[in-house]
């Protein structure tokens, strides 16, 4: 520790130390545990953290290839005079090959707090780097090492971030270890900024600091790679960082361990009541406010997400022809399909499965056991007679999992589902989907992955699952498309212009089919692995007579990192884009672009931020009627 306990009481909004300042470079290498720390773990332990689990908050020099990883491969091992270290190593075994989602190239002390930043294959929508990664590691111990920061001249907000990194961290009950980089990088005008906000956190907040910037001035060059640019360390540095670590978590894992058994902490074992909940069996008819849409309405509706927890936001529709968004029904409803008149919704509140009949504003229970964790669990038929859906309580079964999500078509004698499990909505894991005949038996199909059926039900678009690897970091690049009466045999494979640069691994986002069944709209994701987001969207229009591609122009920003949404105009001249993009003061906002395939109108900005939010929001299912 340094110095004694501070009676500052820091927290996200401080931004700036309330304790005395100090001479970072005099800091002790290794720290010590302060009675504060004891109790960190202590609580951590009553929260149910996981005490043989540690976490890595940081950038490029904290990836498990450099730093703490070399341990769990063997590459680097504790010297013989340490070998009381390899204890350390046996109890956090699995920490030291895992990677943790909050560990990028690229990193900065605000992208811990993004969900945009947020790796989608592992986390839910709307969750940060630092609250998927609590979710799937549930750390006691966490290194915290973010070494760069975008602008020196506003290394303040890196102070900021950091703190409520650590507010949240200590919180939970997960001890932090903050460390001093050991590179001039944050130089700025003859003096360094970061080193002194890490020390000056770490006096306020009373956690351990590993000085590893004071223990490297021992090493040539400062354990910094004189062949590379000066912010990269020498392998020297490597193992020099990572040997401080592993020692300064053996002793902060002992000290604790140590501090429980004997009951230091002076903390009584909290205990929790279960809320009970309650519900009601009577539920009120739903408000409907009735559109009025010149032209026919753009129905949708949306969910937001605060750290991964889903809730739907209510039903829209939204006026072409005045930009008029009316909201039909409110917080708690979700949509799942509209006719083909406009006249008529099928919407869910939870398990409960109404069809909306806007002609006369009246509304039919269809069903009190209705699944509602899939993208969608319910459509009509082609003439609209006939409404499918998921009935939790019956549910297909196959070797592999529950019915959790339906592809509507327009082949009635047919029925296409994915199997799996949901632990939340929209969070669902995948293991297969299947065709279930008129004579009720089902067929797995082969290599399919988000099936789009065209309107007149002669042809599919879909992905092919076995594609998404570690190595492209679970992005599919490539579309095919095939004749479902013909399976295979008619299968074609569409790969799109080759996107250059550093870690750019691109993905179909989403694709849709034309009214006369003529085009496929496709929106493509050029994603990059480094900064974890989507530098660009490119969208694409595919003809089906001629099978050739055609550019249609693209945007810079992060909006194909956000669930970005398609709807073709009934009469099939127009595609309306909803985007969503974070706006300046950290907002999401939701805007229209539109694309006119008969004019040169390409990706034109129509309607903007026709919703905002603090927290991350997106589009379940959408219709334009």
């Amino acid at each position: 520790m340094i110095g004694q306990q501070s009676t500052a009481q820091p927290t996200a909004d401080t931004g700036t130390p309330v304790s005395p300042e100090i001479d970072w470079r005099d800091v002790p290498i290794m720290p010590e545990v302060s009675q504060h720390v004891l109790q960190i773990y202590q609580e951590g332990q009553a929260q149910g953290r996981n005490p043989h689990n540690f976490s890595v908050i940081g950038d490029c020099q904290s990836i498990p290839f450099v730093f703490m990883g070399p341990f769990g491969r063997g590459i680097l091992e504790p010297d013989s005079a340490e070998s009381y270290l390899w204890d350390a190593i046996n109890q956090f075994k699995d920490s030291f090959i895992r990677w943790s989602v909050t560990s990028r190239g690229g990193f900065t002390a605000a992208s811990i707090l993004n969900p945009l930043q947020a790796d989608p294959h592992y986390c839910k929508p709307g969750e940060t780097p630092l609250t998927c990664e609590y979710r799937l590691n549930n750390p006691a111990f966490a290194f915290i090492t973010l070494e760069t920061w975008l602008d020196l001249n506003t290394v303040d907000r890196y102070e900021t971030y950091l703190r409520q990194i650590l507010d949240y961290v200590i919180e939970h009950g997960t001890i932090p270890i903050l460390i001093t980089k050991a590179d001039s990088a944050d130089v700025l005008n003859g003096r360094y900024v970061i080193n002194p906000a890490i020390v000056r956190v770490a006096r306020d907040y009373d956690i351990p600091v590993i000085n590893f910037w004071k223990s490297a001035q021992y090493r040539p060059n400062g354990g910094i790679d004189p062949a590379r640019e000066g912010f990269h360390l020498s392998q020297d540095g490597y193992n020099l960082k990572n040997t401080l670590a592993l020692r300064a978590l053996y002793n902060i894992w002992q000290a604790v361990e140590q501090g429980s058994t004997n009951g230091s902490s002076g903390l009584a074992n909290p205990t929790t009541t279960p809320t009970q909940q309650t519900t009601s069996n009577s539920e009120p008819a739903p408000q409907v406010t009735v559109p009025d849409c010149e032209g026919g309405c753009i129905f949708f509706a949306t969910a937001s997400s605060q750290d991964g927890e889903v809730a739907t936001q209510g039903v829209y529709a939204y006026s072409y022809v005045d930009q008029k968004l009316t909201l039909v029904l409110g917080d708690g409803f979700d949509l799942q399909d509209v006719s083909n008149d406009g006249q008529r919704l099928l919407v869910n509140k939870t398990n409960r499965l109404y069809e909306i009949n806007l002609a006369n504003d009246s509304a039919i229970l269809r069903s009190e056991s209705f699944f509602s964790n899939g993208k969608q669990d319910a459509y009509w038929n082609s003439d609209d007679s006939v409404v499918i859906f998921i009935d939790q309580n019956h549910p297909f079964q196959t070797d592999t999992g529950a019915e959790f999500n339906l592809f509507p078509s327009t082949r009635d004698g047919e029925r296409y589902f994915e199997v799996g499990s949901c632990t939340s909505k929209d969070y669902c894991q995948s293991k297969g989907i299947y065709r279930l005949d008129p004579d009720q038996s089902t067929t797995l199909l082969d290599s399919f992955s988000r099936p789009v059926f065209s309107p007149d039900g002669k042809l599919v678009a879909f992905l092919n699952p076995a594609a998404a690897t570690k190595d492209n970091y679970y992005h599919i690049g490539y579309l095919l498309l095939e004749e479902p009466d013909r399976g295979i045999r008619s299968r074609r494979i569409f790969y799109f212009p080759e996107e250059g640069g550093f870690m750019i691994y691109p993905e179909v986002r989403d694709y849709a089919f034309s009214p006369e069944n003529n085009n496929l709209f496709i929106i493509y994701d050029v994603y990059s692995a480094y900064l974890e987001k989507s530098i660009r969207l490119q969208t694409y229009v595919l003809d089906l007579k001629t099978n050739i591609l055609i550019d249609y122009g693209n945007l810079n920003g992060a909006s194909g990192s956000l669930n970005p949404r398609l709807v073709w105009a009934p009469q099939g001249n127009m595609v309306l884009l909803f985007l969503t993009d974070v706006t300046p003061d950290n907002k999401y906002s939701l805007s229209i672009f539109q694309t006119k395939l008969n004019t040169a109108e390409r990706l034109i900005p129509y309607d903007q931020e026709i919703m905002t939010s603090n927290d991350y929001f997106y589009i379940t299912n959408l219709y334009w009627r």
